[in-house]
C-alpha cells in the first residue's frame, strides 16, 4: 500500500505513472470493483468501513481510472459493464448535477459515484485523524481530477462543478509549492484545461500566463515561405511554431518518456493537388522538432485555448494549424495528447472538401483504437494513461457522434443515423430524419425505447421534440420532480423558436434558476425579454452571461441597451467599455457608446468616441451630439467627474479639424469650430468663412426658404462683424494688417453676394439681420476705401 501510495504522488511523472498504472490495472484494479469497501461506499456505508483514508484514497483513484478507461479511453473489457439497472439508474440519480444528468452511454457510472462519495469524505472529514492526512495535495489533485471527468460526463456544463472546480483549484494552488518544477507545470496544465472545459475564457488567459512564467517557455507562429500544394510555384509566407525555453526546462526527451509506446499516426492525405504538409523553402523549417512530452502537452493547451477564445473563423484556423502539425508528427509522446489532437484536426478537416475524407477515415481509425481489446495493435491501457488529465480526454460516444456529423457533410445520412441511434443522439436523429423526409419515424424509435427501457426525461425531451407535442414536456419535468433544468430549457426552446417570448421567459428562467450555466439559454432569455421590452429581465440574462463569458460584444452591447432603458446609463457606460474591448471596430457600439457617453456627460469619452467613429465611417455625422459637446465646453459646464468641460476644447477642435476634412461642405461643422477659436480672431474668421461656403455650396437654394436662408444671413452677419472687429484690433495694435485686410474684404465680398441673394426673397424673418448686414456691409466697405487711401 505504500509503495502504491507513493506511486500515486508521482504519477505526473510519466515513467512512474506508467508503472503505477500498469501495477493497478494488472493486479488490483478488478479485486478493488469488486471489494467489499467497494460495496460500502457505493451503498453509503462508509461511517462503518474499516478502510483508512490511505486505503479510500487508493479506492477512488481506481475507481477513477476504471471508469476513465470504460469511457475514454478504451480498451473496455465488456464483461466487466455488467451492473444492474436498478444501481445504474441509482447510481446515475445521485450522480446529477444542477438538474443535468450524464450522458446515456456513460458506463460504469457506480465508479465515478464511488469516487466522489469517497472524496467528500475525505475533504470534509475532521477527525483528529485526518488533520495530519500528509497528502493533501495528492487529494485535492485527484478530486480535482474527478470533477473535470464528472463534467465531461455531462452534455451540458453545470454551475455547481464549475464552483467545486474553481474552489478546489484555489486550495490546490496554495499546497503546491513543494511539489517538483515539472510536477507542478503539469497540474497547471491540468487546471488549465478545467478553465478550457468549462470555457471561462478570462480565466483561462490567467492560468495560461502562469503556465508560461512558471515553465518559462514561450510558444507563438510566425510566417516563412513556403507552398502548400504540389503545383505551386510562387512561394507564399506560410505560419510555423516557434518555441522559447525548451532546452532550458531540462525535461527529458519523449523517447525516454515514451519510447515505447506505438501511437496513432495520422493518415495520408492523398490528393493530387495538396501536400501533406506545408513545405517550407528553407530545409531547416522542415524538419519535425521533436518536443519532450510535457512540452507536447502545453502546445495542446495553447492549441485548445485559441480554439475556445476566438471566433471560428479562417484566420483563426490559420494560426492553430502549426501547433496541430507539430504534434502529429512527433515520433513519441503521450497516446491520449495525440488523440486529442487527430480528432481536432478531423475536425477541422471535416469543412474542407479535399480533406474531409481523411477526417472520415482518421475518425474511424481513433475508434478502432478504442475497441481494439486483445488485438495486436492495441496500445495497453496502462500506456494510454500516463498524463491523460494535463491533455485532452474525448469521450468514446463523442468520436462516434463526430464520426456520424462527417458522414452527414458526405451525404451519408443513412449511415449516420445508424451512428446517432447507437450513441442515442436524439436531436441529430430528429435532424436525419428531418432530412430524409421521415420525421414520423424518429419520434417511432423514441417511443419505442421508452416502452423497452422506461421512461427518462431525455427521451421525454427528445420526443417532444420530435413530436411539437409541449405534454411531452411536462412529463419530463414531471419525471424529474421538478429539478431538472433540461426539461425546462427544452420547454421553453419550444415556444421560442414560435415566437412566443412570454411562454418561452417563463421556462428559460426557471432552467437558468436550477442550472445557471447554461450560456446558449441565457443568451436566448435575454433575446426573448429584449423582445418584449422586459428590460429588469433582460439585464438579468445578460449580466449573469457576462459573468460567465466576457470576450463577446453584443451580449455586454444588449446589456448596456437594457440598462439605458431602465434608466441606469452610468452603468451603460461601463459596459459598453467592456463591449469596445471585444470588438473595436464595430461602429454601432462605438455610436452606442457615444450617445451613452453624451447622457452620462462623460464628455472626453464622447470625443474619443467621436474621433473612432470618424476612422470606422468616413462621413459620419451626428449634429445633436456635436451641439452638446460644444456648448459644454463654452459654457464650462461640469462633467461626470465634477471637472470643467473647457479643459476639452483643443482636443475638441482637433476632432473637428478631422470632421471638416472629411466633409468640407458641412457648414455646421466649421461653425461649430468658429465658436470654439476664441484665442484667434483670424482664425475664427476664416472657419466662419468656410461655413459660409459649405452653407451654400452644399445647397444652392438656400435662399428660397426661411429656415436656410436666416441660417446663412446670420452666420454672414456674424462673419461680417468678426472680420471688422479683428480689422480694427490688428489696426490699433498695428499687426498683421495685410491677412487682415484681406480678410475683410473677403467678407465684404461674401456680405454683398448674401445680400443679393437673400433681397430677392424678402422673407420676413430675415429682415432685420439683412438690415443690419446692409450697415456691416458699408462700415467694411468704408474701412476699406480708408486703407486703400492710406
Amino acid at each position: 500500500m505504500d509503495s502504491l501510495l507513493a506511486s500515486i504522488k508521482n504519477t505526473s511523472a510519466p515513467e512512474p505513472a506508467g508503472r503505477f498504472y500498469a501495477h493497478l490495472l494488472k493486479t488490483e484494479l478488478n479485486v478493488l470493483l469488486e471489494s467489499p469497501t467497494f460495496a460500502e461506499v457505493l451503498s453509503d456505508k462508509i461511517p462503518q468501513t474499516d478502510a483508512t483514508d490511505e486505503e479510500l484514497l487508493h479506492l477512488a483513484v481506481g475507481s477513477l481510472i476504471a471508469f476513465v478507461q470504460y469511457n475514454f479511453l478504451g480498451p473496455r473489457e465488456k464483461d466487466n459493464q455488467h451492473q444492474s439497472a436498478s444501481q445504474t439508474s441509482d447510481s446515475r440519480t445521485q450522480l446529477k448535477s444542477d438538474g443535468e444528468e450524464l450522458n446515456v452511454n456513460v458506463v460504469r457510472a457506480d465508479c465515478l459515484l464511488v469516487c466522489r462519495k469517497i472524496f467528500d469524505r475525505l475533504l470534509h472529514h475532521e477527525t483528529g485523524s485526518n488533520k495530519s492526512f500528509p497528502n493533501q495535495y495528492c487529494v485535492l489533485l485527484w478530486y480535482q481530477r474527478y470533477l473535470l471527468i464528472h463534467q465531461r460526463c455531462i452534455d451540458d456544463l453545470t454551475h455547481d462543478l464549475y464552483e467545486r472546480f474553481r474552489t478546489n483549484v484555489a486550495a490546490l494552488e496554495g499546497v503546491l509549492s513543494a511539489a517538483e518544477h515539472a510536477v507542478k507545470i503539469e497540474i497547471y496544465l491540468e487546471i488549465m484545461f478545467g478553465f478550457v472545459q468549462f470555457k471561462r475564457i478570462t480565466k483561462l488567459e490567467q492560468w495560461l500566463h502562469k503556465l508560461e512564467d512558471l515553465s518559462n517557455i514561450k510558444l507563438s507562429v510566425e510566417g516563412a515561405l513556403g507552398v502548400r500544394t504540389k503545383f505551386q510555384q510562387t512561394p507564399l509566407p506560410q505560419l510555423t511554431i516557434r518555441l522559447q525555453g525548451v532546452s532550458e526546462l531540462g525535461l527529458p526527451d519523449a523517447t525516454e518518456t515514451h519510447g515505447h509506446m506505438k501511437l496513432p499516426p495520422i493518415l495520408k492525405l492523398g490528393d493530387e493537388v495538396r501536400l501533406e504538409k506545408v513545405m517550407f523553402l528553407n530545409d531547416n523549417e522542415n524538419e519535425d522538432l521533436q518536443l519532450p512530452s510535457l512540452v507536447q502537452n502545453m502546445v495542446l493547451g495553447k492549441l485548445y485555448y485559441l480554439y475556445v477564445s476566438q471566433p471560428k473563423e479562417q484566420l483563426t484556423l490559420e494560426e492553430i494549424q502549426p501547433y496541430i502539425t507539430s504534434l502529429v508528427y512527433q515520433r513519441y509522446g503521450p497516446w491520449t495528447t495525440r488523440v486529442a489532437t487527430l480528432f481536432m484536426n478531423a475536425s477541422l478537416e471535416a469543412t474542407h472538401k479535399r480533406t474531409v475524407d481523411r477526417s472520415l477515415r482518421q475518425i474511424e481509425e481513433l475508434i478502432q483504437q478504442f475497441d481494439a481489446l486483445g488485438s495486436e495493435t492495441a496500445v495497453p491501457i496502462a500506456d494510454r494513461l500516463p498524463m491523460f488529465f494535463s491533455s485532452w480526454p474525448i469521450a468514446y460516444w463523442q468520436m462516434k457522434e463526430k464520426l456520424a456529423d462527417v458522414m452527414v457533410s458526405l451525404g451519408m445520412v443513412k449511415g449516420a443515423l445508424a451512428i446517432y441511434q447507437e450513441v442515442q443522439s436524439w436531436e441529430n436523429v430528429i435532424e436525419c430524419h428531418t432530412v430524409l423526409e421521415m420525421r414520423h419515424l424518429a419520434a417511432m424509435v423514441i417511443n419505442e425505447l421508452i416502452e423497452r427501457n422506461g421512461p427518462t426525461v431525455r427521451l421525454y425531451c427528445m420526443l417532444g421534440d420530435a413530436t411539437d407535442d409541449v405534454e411531452c414536456y411536462q412529463q419530463a419535468w414531471d419525471l424529474s420532480n421538478g429539478t431538472s433544468a433540461s426539461a425546462q430549457r427544452h420547454w421553453g426552446n419550444y415556444y421560442f423558436v414560435r415566437k412566443d417570448y412570454a411562454s418561452a421567459i417563463e421556462h428559460l428562467r426557471r432552467s437558468i434558476e436550477i442550472n445557471c450555466l447554461q450560456e446558449p439559454t441565457l443568451l436566448r432569455l435575454g433575446y426573448a425579454a429584449l423582445q418584449l421590452e422586459r428590460w429588469e429581465e433582460a439585464a438579468y440574462a445578460y449580466r449573469l452571461y457576462t459573468s460567465f463569458e466576457n470576450h463577446g460584444f453584443e451580449p455586454w452591447n444588449n446589456l448596456a441597451k437594457a440598462y439605458i432603458m431602465l434608466g441606469e446609463k452610468p452603468r451603460a457606460h461601463k459596459v459598453l467599455q467592456e463591449a469596445l474591448k471585444c470588438n473595436f471596430s464595430n461602429w454601432k457600439v462605438w455610436e452606442n457608446y457615444l450617445l451613452v457617453c453624451v447622457d452620462t456627460r462623460n464628455f472626453l469619452d464622447a470625443i474619443n468616441a467621436y474621433e473612432r467613429l470618424l476612422e470606422l465611417k468616413d462621413r459620419y455625422y451626428d449634429r445633436q451630439v456635436l451641439e452638446i459637446i460644444v456648448r459644454a465646453i463654452l459654457l464650462g459646464e461640469k462633467d461626470a467627474d465634477g471637472t470643467t468641460c473647457s479643459r476639452l476644447k483643443q482636443k475638441a477642435l482637433t476632432m473637428l479639424a478631422r470632421a471638416c476634412a472629411l466633409q468640407p461642405n458641412n457648414g455646421f461643422l466649421y461653425e461649430l469650430a468658429a465658436e470654439l477659436e476664441d484665442t484667434d480672431s483670424l482664425k475664427r474668421c476664416h472657419k466662419l468663412q468656410n461655413a459660409y461656403r459649405g452653407y451654400t455650396q452644399s445647397n444652392s437654394q438656400w435662399s428660397k426658404a426661411p429656415e436656410s436662408c436666416s441660417t446663412v444671413v446670420n452666420l454672414c452677419v456674424d462673419l461680417c462683424e468678426r472680420s471688422l472687429k479683428a480689422f480694427l484690433e490688428g489696426k490699433a495694435e498695428g499687426t498683421r494688417f495685410v491677412p487682415l485686410r484681406a480678410q475683410l474684404s473677403s467678407a465684404r465680398l461674401t456680405g454683398q453676394a448674401c445680400l443679393r441673394s437673400a433681397n430677392s426673397e424678402a422673407w420676413p424673418t430675415c429682415a432685420e439681420p439683412l438690415s443690419t448686414l446692409q450697415d456691416l456691409v458699408d462700415k467694411l466697405t468704408a474701412e476699406l476705401k480708408q486703407a486703400m487711401d492710406a
